[in-house]
């Protein structure tokens, strides 16, 4: 029931996983791993010092460990993940997430190396889920998949437990009949499990993996759809409960968990005393008294109005907090402050009420603070340059200012509503709710701007590590001492150098263009210029006429030949690049996904000419075009359509903020549906 205990379970099972490799051996040491399948003395040191409970020694063995080369670099990800969820640091743990993208499942040689990387990806998978980014779950699960059937192993999704969460989201994102294959799909993998192993762990995680689910229907409303799964654990527990090696623990902890969804269905179907009947059942069980599972129990508290009973269990949340090293994260701010509040405000604890209230806005920005914290030491530790750490010196300072107005606004609320509280205490309960509610939307805004910020990561990390790989390739075949190169082959490692370092460059300047614009830096307009030569700098800048891919053309009219007018060239033809880049990237081949040969070849058309005393530049292409609905979107920083395309998302960007400032624009044309086509419009002046 708790999470505390959800993650104890997956140790337990690893490390039971680990022994069954095992017996299978014919020799091992005295700890029970085995050499021969990758698990040896670490593994168990780790998990005897894990069974303490003390989190920061076992964090410092794990690192010791790794330090010495006892530890692969996939184990230790693992085993550190574990801990800081069982500690309720979500953040630390995504950020080691990140890093099993670098992972070549075909270089995993040991048994215990693949499974410590398959439960990784699990749990970073329902991580992903119980933070209801339901997208980002499903794209890292079917990732996971992908590279393990690459790999020649069998499929990741349709492990019972996985392709529940994968069923879980679809289910919240509202695609039902997908949902209800991929659950089908689990409890095959439970028969086929239970077909083989029959130990009283098998039986409680199969149930674990069906009270999911029933969970999931009952809170997506779909109650009828929840009454098979909870028959299934009915039956699965009759056969758990007369098994000769009978666990008593996880006899106690099925009991309660299926209770508890009984309880929760019988309340939805207005079943009012088969809800209670099933309630109390639960709460007759030793896994209902642990302080997690009182303070989860408080969501069928909340639902049938026992308000002033769920306010006394929250009486225990921060001994539960405590005891669980949770931090002041935006999750955990979301997860139990808020429900803390609402719990007292409508059992009428008025006052305690109030002083949540307080205490949730400290909370708010201490969160705030530290998932700054965290979103600097991240993009210092994938991209650590001198131009990005001028870029995070930018950021913060633009994080500083949105943290102030955000504890002025909560500052200003709470003033007010002290105020009104002196004057007449139930227009302050009523402004009380509405501050709740703005905190809410704020968590909100909060989350989704740190998607933003890690999207941005990403995308940078990316961008930065191809060309460095490449360059320090050859730099170390040309520091080798007896290789021979030819001349021919020497010019071409020195093009590719050039061409990577370029490629380096060309995104720095990126970097440092966006930081111009968002400083708002004036743009002096003091060249007198002609707009062919714009274009034919542009032209030059952007190196179409090199793309083997595509064709071009360029069509400037008379009128736009023969003109002559003030503006600033170097930020004119830096957006005309912008768009010919664009043009560029999503004409190729490749991006069409086998809509065409890939040896056909595109075209790209730019035009000029003069209307309203506005200069024109239209780009034009045949490439895979746009939706009409993303027309503004794609303007956005960091956006990118296709994630997995190259870019940064920022191009589209500065090139219309460089356009603006020569009071012009770039939009997007979507009448034309043949590809994509850019308008650039500045003035004559």
């Amino acid at each position: 029931m708790t999470r505390h205990y959800h993650w104890l379970i997956i140790t337990v099972l690893i490390l039971a996983a680990a022994v069954s490799c095992s017996d299978h051996q014919t020799s091992g040491n005295s700890d029970g791993f085995t050499d021969a399948d990758g698990y040896n003395h670490a593994d168990s040191l780790v998990s005897d010092i894990g069974d303490t409970r003390d989190f920061q020694r076992t964090l410092t063995v794990i690192d010791s460990l790794e330090q010495n080369g006892e530890l692969s670099l996939v184990k230790t990800i693992f085993y550190r993940t574990i801990t800081y969820n069982m500690m309720g640091q979500q953040s630390n743990s995504l950020r080691l997430y990140y890093q099993l993208a670098s992972i070549d499942v075909s270089q995993l040689t040991t048994q215990a190396d693949l499974e410590s990387y398959i439960y990784s990806y699990n749990n970073y998978v329902r991580l992903l889920c119980d933070m209801r980014r339901y997208d980002r779950a499903l794209r890292e699960a079917y990732t996971a998949d992908r590279k393990l059937k690459a790999a020649g192993y069998d499929s990741f999704a349709e492990h019972h437990d996985i392709a529940q969460i994968i069923g879980e989201c679809q289910l919240y994102m509202g695609q039902a009949d997908e949902a209800a294959t991929t659950f089908q799909k689990s409890l095959q993998a439970v028969h086929t499990r239970l077909a083989t192993y029959k130990d009283p762990l098998d039986y409680r995680e199969c149930q674990k993996t069906m009270n999911a689910i029933a969970k999931a229907y009952i809170r997506c409303g779909r109650y009828e759809e929840a009454v098979p799964w909870i028959s299934l654990q009915d039956s699965l527990y009759a056969v758990a409960d007369a098994h000769p090696q009978r666990d008593t623990v996880y006899i106690d902890e099925m009991k309660a968990e299926i209770n508890y969804s009984k309880a929760l269905l019988a309340h939805a179907q207005g079943r009012n005393a088969d809800a209670e009947k099933a309630f109390k059942a639960y709460l007759s069980t030793q896994t209902a008294k642990q302080v997690g599972s009182i303070i989860d129990s408080n969501e069928y508290l909340m639902l049938t109005e026992h308000y002033a009973e769920a306010a006394h269990n929250y009486e225990l949340l921060d001994r539960f907090l405590r005891e669980g090293g949770y931090k002041a994260t935006l999750e955990n701010f979301g997860r139990y402050m808020l429900p803390k509040f609402r719990a007292n405000y409508l059992a009428g604890n008025k006052d305690t009420a109030l002083l949540i209230a307080n205490k949730v806005a400290e909370y708010y920005d201490s969160a705030l603070i530290q998932q700054k914290i965290i979103d600097a030491d991240l993009l210092t530790t994938v991209y650590d340059t001198e131009g990005k750490e001028r870029q995070i010196a930018e950021q913060n300072a633009r994080l500083s200012n949105q943290r102030l107005i955000m504890l002025t606004v909560v500052t200003f609320i709470i003033i007010v509503f002290f105020h009104i509280y002196m004057i007449q205490r139930r227009r302050a309960y009523k402004k009380l709710d509405a501050a709740n509610r703005e905190l809410i939307l704020a968590n909100e805004r909060a989350e989704e701007s740190a998607r933003m910020k890690t999207k941005f990561i990403q995308q940078i990390s990316h961008e930065v590590r191809t060309p460095l790989n490449v360059l320090s390739g050859f730099t170390q075949v040309l520091a080798a001492p007896d290789i021979e190169i030819s001349s021919e082959e020497l010019q071409s490692i020195s093009h590719k150098i050039v061409e990577n370092s370029e490629r380096i460059t060309h995104l720095v300047d990126k970097m440092l263009d966006l930081s111009q614009i968002n400083k708002n830096t004036y743009l002096d307009c003091n060249d007198s210029v002609g707009p062919a030569d714009i274009a034919a700098q542009a032209v030059k800048d952007s190196g179409i006429l090199q793309a083997s891919h595509l064709e071009f053309d360029m069509h400037i009219s008379p009128e736009a030949k023969a003109l002559t007018f003030t503006t600033n060239k170097k930020a004119a033809s830096k957006a005309l690049t912008l768009l010919l880049d664009n043009a560029i990237k999503f004409t190729h081949p490749l991006a069409f996904k086998g809509k065409q040969a890939v040896d056909s070849r595109q075209n790209v058309t730019l035009s000029v000419s003069i209307a309203e005393q506005q200069i024109v530049f239209t780009v034009e292409d045949t490439g895979i075009g746009i939706p009409p609905e993303q027309a503004e979107n794609i303007f956005k920083e960091f956006v990118q359509l296709d994630e997995y395309s190259d870019g940064t998302g920022i191009g589209l960007s500065i090139a219309r903020s460089l356009a603006q400032q020569l009071h012009g624009d770039v939009v997007l044309d979507t009448t034309y549906t043949s590809g994509a086509r850019f308008v650039m419009t500045i003035r004559n002046s």
